[in-house]
C-alpha cells in the first residue's frame, strides 16, 4: 500500500470516529490472530491462567489462511499474538509464510523462552516484518517474579542468539523491539541503573528499539478497574478486529474472556462481521458511553486515559508519528 493510500484511509477512520460514525464506510486496517490461548509462562499481570480448558486450542491452519485470504486487500497489518504463546503453534512458520506470499505485513509478539537456533533461522528467512520480545524486568529476581515460570538467563540468551543470527545474516528484517512494561516498585534511579544496565546486553546488536509500556488492567481483570477522570471513546471497534483460535471474533483487545463475541470467522466473512448488528450496536454506545451494560468496556482503565481530540494519547501517537506497519 503506497502512503497516499495509507493516509487516505486513515483520513477516512479518523473523520468517521470522531463523527462517532456507527456504520463504517471502510474496512478494519489491523487484525488480531490468535495462534493459539496457550502459554507457558503464568505472569502475573496477564489472566491467561485464569482461562478455563475449554477456551483453550490452537488455530487450524485452514482458518488462519481464510482470514489472509479475506483480508490482504485492506488490512495494513496481521499480529500475530493475544491471549497465548504463539510460539507453542507448531505452524507458525507456515502461518507467516502463507501472509507473507499474500503480501500482508505480519507482526509476531513473543516471550521468546521457546526461541532455538534453528526456529531463529527459520523466522528470518521467513520473511516476518516484526518481532517484538516482552520481556518485564531488569535483572533475574524481578523478572522470575513477574513471569512465572521464566527463566531469565535462558530467555536472554535466546534473544541476544537471535540477534546474532539476524547480524550474521545482514537481516534486515525483522525488525526487533524489545517491550517492557513498567512496574512502579523500585525508586527511580536504581530503575534507570539497572535499564542501563540490562541494555547493554543488546549493545552492537540489532536490536531497532526498546520500548517502556504502561501496565493495563486487562478490562478490569488485573489492578484496578478504572482510573481518570475524562471519558475517551475506544477507537478499536472503528479500527480493528480481533480473532480467537475458535474463530471467534471480537471488536477489542481487553476482551480477554470473551464477553463480547461480534461473530465467527469460521462461518462469516470479516466484512459481513465489520458492520454487523453486533458491532453497530457497541459503536453506538461506546460513542455515548453508555458501557454499563458491557462486562469489559465498563471495567477498562484504557476509556479513561488522556487524550486528544477526543483519541487517547497512545493511540493518536502510533497514528501519526510512524506508519502504522
Amino acid at each position: 500500500m503506497n502512503s497516499l493510500k495509507y493516509w487516505l484511509r486513515l483520513v477516512k477512520l479518523f473523520y468517521h470516529y470522531r463523527k462517532k460514525s456507527t456504520k463504517l464506510p471502510y474496512l478494519p486496517v489491523r487484525l488480531w490472530v490468535e495462534l493459539t490461548s496457550y502459554c507457558n509462562y503464568k505472569c502475573v499481570m496477564c489472566p491467561n491462567k485464569d482461562l478455563k480448558k475449554e477456551d483453550k486450542g490452537f488455530m487450524e491452519i485452514e482458518l488462519f489462511k481464510k482470514i489472509v485470504d479475506e483480508a490482504q486487500d485492506f488490512i495494513f497489518d496481521i499480529n500475530l499474538a493475544h491471549r497465548g504463546e504463539s510460539m507453542l503453534h507448531p505452524q507458525l512458520i507456515e502461518a507467516i509464510e502463507y501472509a507473507k506470499k499474500n503480501k500482508v505485513f505480519i507482526r509476531l509478539h513473543t516471550n521468546g523462552s521457546l526461541l532455538t537456533e534453528d526456529l531463529s533461522r527459520k523466522i528470518i528467512k521467513s520473511g516476518l516484518d516484526c518481532l517484538s520480545f516482552s520481556f518485564d524486568g531488569y535483572d533475574k529476581e524481578t523478572y522470575e517474579k513477574i513471569r512465572k515460570g521464566g527463566d531469565f538467563d535462558m530467555t536472554v540468551k535466546n534473544i541476544i542468539r537471535f540477534l546474532e543470527i539476524k547480524k550474521e545474516a545482514q537481516s534486515k528484517r525483522p525488525k526487533t523491539a524489545l517491550e517492557v512494561i513498567k512496574f512502579n516498585n523500585k525508586g527511580k534511579d536504581k530503575l534507570s541503573q539497572e535499564k542501563e544496565k540490562f541494555q547493554e546486553l543488546f549493545k552492537n546488536l540489532p536490536l531497532n528499539s526498546f520500548v517502556m509500556k504502561e501496565l493495563h488492567n486487562w478490562a478490569g481483570e488485573f489492578g484496578e478497574k478504572r482510573h481518570g477522570e475524562k471519558y475517551s471513546i475506544c477507537p478499536f471497534p472503528w479500527n480493528a478486529l480481533i480473532i480467537y483460535w475458535n474463530g471467534e471474533v471480537l471488536p477489542c483487545t481487553q476482551d480477554f474472556f470473551g464477553c463480547y463475541i461480534a461473530g465467527n470467522a469460521k462461518d462469516s466473512s470479516l466484512k459481513e462481521i465489520w458492520n454487523n448488528e453486533k458491532m453497530v450496536f457497541l459503536r453506538k454506545k461506546l460513542a455515548e458511553g453508555d458501557i454499563d451494560d458491557f462486562e469489559a468496556c465498563s471495567k477498562c482503565d484504557r476509556l479513561w486515559r488522556r487524550g486528544f481530540l477526543g483519541v487517547p494519547r497512545e493511540y493518536l501517537l502510533k497514528f501519526i508519528t510512524k506508519k502504522m506497519p
